[in-house]
């Protein structure tokens, strides 16, 4: 279902005084030497918001350097109040872009973001933008006695289109219309989860022993939903992880033009440190490539004859410490210390790309992820000052 969001601020941004008459100068620095190419930049809200002061109805805009405007989201993750201005920005190498910011009435823009509860297929949680798609499985596939399926795996919804349509899929699917299992022209779900952590979700890790979650997530939570960048919570029951409990919560956030998703891992209260692996099904002497003082993980799914080949990557802001084959799964191996829990718990990323969907070679889709690890470690700077 197409969706057209207004970029207002609404009511909770309203305040008796009118913006100042100057608007506000964002410079956005790129100091590597890659082109970024509509990337999203981020901007604390409390750093800027004494100087956006709308009087009643009024709204903003941000403009880039020709005086286009460009679409923005106001992240609240849940809360009243925003805590980030986000926009795409688009930098060449060594350069810097101006945009600025004043009042005006935004213009229209589809959304290239959203996340959905989908009670009718057995409480999926579905997310996507305009590269990829993804979903975990709820309740209630778990509790279908014809199923019983329980999975903390990621699944991925193939896209060759930058439209959202993945709720289409479902209805066409659910309707008897068609199968999203077979590509009608804007890609297909034909990744197999079964029981492994899927497409770049997280388990402990000790030995030969992958500690998996023991039923699918109870409850979720959507914080944020589009237009850029959507952000939800998922809690799992508690369950035993090598030797101790886990209270796992996992938040997830996806933005538009990205592969990758941001996960953040939250396993509680635990005693001692624990090894977390991130990875894929493996099959038979796929290519793999890794760089653990970089931090990523690249993988080749055997291709299949009809519909091509899925491509993974998982990308941590740190070295990782290796990576293993364990349980006929390829992870990535990084540490979760005790303290983790108090400081919002462990970062990392995961995501998928399709041979049919912008990923021509396993090379092309190494280099994005190689690339995306570098900007994770440069990211774009942005400064934002007053401009009469």
């Amino acid at each position: 279902m197409k969706k057209v969001y207004f970029f207002a601020l609404g009511t909770m941004l309203l305040t008796a005084s009118c913006m100042r008459e100057h608007s506000l100068k964002i410079t956005v620095s790129n100091i590597t030497n890659l082109d970024r190419s509509d990337e999203i930049v981020e901007i604390i809200w409390d750093d800027i918001k004494d100087q956006v002061k709308l009087g009643q109805g009024e709204s903003f805009v941000i403009l880039d350097e020709q005086g286009q405007q460009v679409p923005y989201q106001l992240v609240t993750y849940g809360k009243p109040d925003p805590e980030l201005l986000i926009f795409p920005a688009s930098v060449k190498a060594n350069a810097k872009g101006v945009y600025k910011m004043q009042k005006g009435k935004p213009e229209q823009f589809e959304s290239m973001a959203e996340v959905n509860f989908v009670p009718q297929r057995k409480d999926d949680i579905s997310w996507e933008n305009n590269r990829v798609g993804y979903r975990m499985y709820g309740p209630a596939l778990e509790a279908d006695p014809r199923e019983s399926f329980v999975s903390g795996g990621i699944d991925v919804w193939a896209k060759s289109t930058p439209k959202l349509v993945v709720q289409k899929w479902y209805k066409d699917d659910l309707g008897g219309i068609k199968s999203y299992h077979k590509d009608g022209g804007e890609g297909l779900d034909f990744y197999v989860v079964g029981k492994s952590v899927g497409a770049g979700a997280a388990a402990p890790v000790k030995g030969d022993t992958v500690y998996y979650v023991s039923h699918n997530f109870k409850s979720h939570e959507i914080l944020d939903n589009g237009p850029l960048r959507v952000v939800f919570k998922l809690t799992y029951a508690p369950y035993q992880a090598a030797g101790q409990e886990v209270n796992e919560t996992r938040t997830i956030s996806l933005d538009a033009g990205s592969n990758m998703n941001k996960i953040i891992e939250d396993y509680g209260r635990i005693k001692e440190p624990m090894t977390i692996g991130a990875g894929f099904p493996y099959y038979n002497n796929e290519d793999i490539v890794i760089n653990a003082p970089q931090g990523y993980l690249s993988y080749q799914q055997p291709a299949d004859p009809a519909n091509g080949t899925i491509y993974l990557g998982v990308v941590s802001d740190s070295p990782l410490m290796g990576s293993t084959i364990v349980d006929k799964q390829v992870l990535a191996l990084m540490n979760y210390e005790p303290d983790y829990s108090h400081k919002g718990g462990m970062i990392y990323y995961s995501g998928a790309g399709w041979s049919k969907g912008g990923f021509p070679t396993f090379d092309d889709w190494t280099t994005y992820v190689k690339d995306f690890s570098y900007k994770l470690r440069n990211p774009l700077l942005v400064a934002v000052s007053a401009e009469e």
